[in-house]
């Protein structure tokens, strides 16, 4: 058997596995959805209402957006930059008061971690940029707080039950592992233009078989293109996966930002009729 993905056994598993603390979920599978960035106040609250009343238990929605090219992302956009940040967090509060569900949102940065912050954001998200930035992940293991893990394009095994451990020793035992597919040049990419990442569905049973952090998959990035997230979306429950993030906007086509791969509502409660 491979060494580096060896099996391990019950009594060597992540500690996180028998402890009362740890992020159970209320459902399985426990689905996150909303989009990608927060484009306005009216916008996101509204979405969160209809996230609500499809069965949809979390809302994401990005206040902090980093860019792979930031200047031209603001161009294109009309001078958003990288997100509404400060206002864009105020504006997911809101839309939690109106509709109940909890706020999935990422931080960039420890320097982030303040009350006005915290009071906004119930699941701090993680992003695949700052995997390891272990200054951030001994913060939030200060917390008390659900944090959603997502994997580094490039993560191994070892560096993603790392990074879980850096946050578990803090304190925090509230950790989910989110996948979102890893760096690849998959050959019909010239058909797929918006396929950045190769589905990493494999990595569900095997972390599985490693430590019972629950594990929540992303088919948005992982395929980048709408038509297929459905699809990996049922593949990765039936993999094991205990929840799904995905993204979605009331026109997907004119989301500010990863539109490619951002879903409708009808597709949304197309997909949660088959998987709940």
């Amino acid at each position: 058997m491979n060494e580096y993905i060896k099996i391990l056994s019950e009594q060597d598993k992540l500690s996180i596995s028998i402890s009362p603390n740890r992020w159970q979920f209320e459902e399985n599978p426990y689905i996150i959805s909303g989009p990608c960035s927060v484009e306005s106040e009216e916008m996101i609250v509204d979405w969160a209402q209809k996230m609500k009343r499809i069965g949809v238990n979390a809302l994401r929605g990005g206040a902090y957006k980093p860019c792979t090219y930031p200047i031209t992302k603001e161009i294109g956009n009309n001078g958003w930059k990288e997100g509404l940040r400060e206002d864009g967090l105020k504006f997911l509060k809101t839309a939690r008061e109106e509709s109940g569900l909890p706020i999935v949102s990422e931080i960039m940065d420890s320097n982030q971690i303040t009350e006005s912050t915290m009071d906004c954001i119930d699941i701090v998200q993680v992003g695949t940029r700052n995997f390891q930035n272990y200054t951030l992940l001994d913060a939030l293991g200060e917390l008390d707080v659900p944090i959603l893990l997502k994997r580094g394009t490039w993560g191994t095994i070892d560096e993603i039950l790392g990074a879980v451990e850096r946050i578990l020793v803090g304190g925090n035992e509230k950790v989910a592992i989110c996948l979102r597919g890893v760096v690849g040049m998959p050959s019909y990419r010239h058909v797929f233009p918006s396929i950045r990442w190769a589905p990493d569905l494999m990595m569900i049973p095997a972390l599985k078989e490693l430590c019972d952090i629950p594990i929540i998959y992303d088919p948005s990035h992982a395929t980048g293109y709408r038509n297929f997230v459905p699809a990996i979306s049922k593949a990765a429950i039936a993999a094991g996966a205990d929840g799904l993030i995905i993204e979605s906007h009331p026109n997907p086509e004119k989301s500010i930002s990863d539109a490619d791969q951002a879903i409708s509502l009808s597709t949304l409660m197309l997909l949660l009729d088959d998987i709940k």
